[in-house]
């Protein structure tokens, strides 16, 4: 008991940032999988996590985000609750987004690669619904940042915190533009946080502020690029494209098997240049008709969008 009591503050003290390859998997809140060692649910994504694994300390609970049936598209959604360790008298924010633990080193990893190469996004949007106690208030966060090997820091580049006050009973949209520090510089991290704790801190969680019981509901968050051009957070079906950049030819690799989906191939002011019709794991597709520059494209099957990005193509 002693040493995950150490470990577990240890974890909720520091952080740092997680640079490595993303087996992305998710779309939305809709998929989950089951920890039946210490009965509790993760997001099925390597993109959003949570703080669940803290139920491994032996004092009720640890557990604060669970998978819910009220959605706002979809069957599920996220819900998170703010609870307390009552042998550390500690407030622990319900928490999902960019953040794990890395057990090996006693971690808190906020913070992914950034995903979308040059594309930088506009908007930073969601569904939400909360529930708090005693003037409590729940939370949404968008950090970009970049690491600064000159004067070995993080720097900030945009920054956009979201304070839910009241009752907010049915899904209510947030769709607010991405407040750029440095509207320059390509970000290399992402970190998104939605929090039942409006009070919460991300550099010592053990010193977040809040009600036990408060409870948020979040669904369908996304950031949204250029032009409105959708970059998917958490994508159903992985792409990879090669070569990128491209001249005549580019093969289409995916992370599993769709029928009758499509590839659709937008210019930089969002105009449809192709449509490819995609069934299986894999297609090469022309692009010679293409001048060189950046473009989009969208992956959708069964009416749904799957997957987005960016290629070059360069002759």
């Amino acid at each position: 008991m002693k040493r995950i009591f150490t470990l577990s503050v240890l974890v909720l003290g520091m952080f740092t940032y997680s640079f490595g390859q993303q087996n992305v998997r998710g779309g939305t809140f809709e998929y989950w999988k089951y920890n039946a060692t210490h009965n509790f649910y993760q997001p099925d994504s390597s993109i959003f996590w949570t703080l669940n694994q803290l139920d491994t300390i032996p004092t009720p609970p640890g557990i604060t985000a669970y998978p819910c049936d009220t959605a706002h598209n979809g069957s599920k959604s996220v819900r998170v609750v703010t609870r307390k360790i009552d042998l550390l008298d500690i407030i622990i924010p319900g928490v999902i987004g960019t953040i794990n633990i890395k057990w090996s080193t006693s971690m808190a990893v906020i913070g992914i690669p950034y995903p979308y190469g040059t594309t930088k996004p506009v908007q930073f949007s969601g569904f939400y619904q909360s529930y708090p106690l005693s003037g409590d208030s729940s939370a949404a966060v968008l950090l970009l940042s970049k690491w600064n090997s000159t004067f070995h820091r993080r720097d900030t580049l945009a920054y956009n915190r979201l304070v839910f006050f009241g009752t907010v009973n049915s899904w209510t949209q947030f769709d607010i533009p991405v407040t750029y520090r440095d509207p320059v510089t390509i970000p290399d991290s992402l970190t998104i946080l939605l929090l039942s704790c409006g009070g919460f801190d991300a550099g010592n969680m053990f010193g977040s502020v809040g009600t036990v019981g408060s409870t948020a509901l979040f669904d369908d968050v996304n950031l949204t690029g250029v032009n409105g051009f959708p970059l998917v957070l958490m994508p159903d079906v992985s792409v990879k494209l090669s070569p990128n950049p491209a001249k005549d030819f580019m093969n289409i690799q995916l992370g599993e098997e769709i029928t009758n989906g499509y590839f659709e191939v937008y210019d930089a002011q969002a105009k449809l240049m192709h449509r490819f019709q995609i069934n299986g794991t894999s297609q090469q597709i022309s692009v010679g008709d293409l001048s060189s520059g950046m473009y989009y494209y969208k992956l959708t099957g069964q009416g749904k969008l799957l997957n987005s990005g960016t290629f070059a193509i360069s002759k």
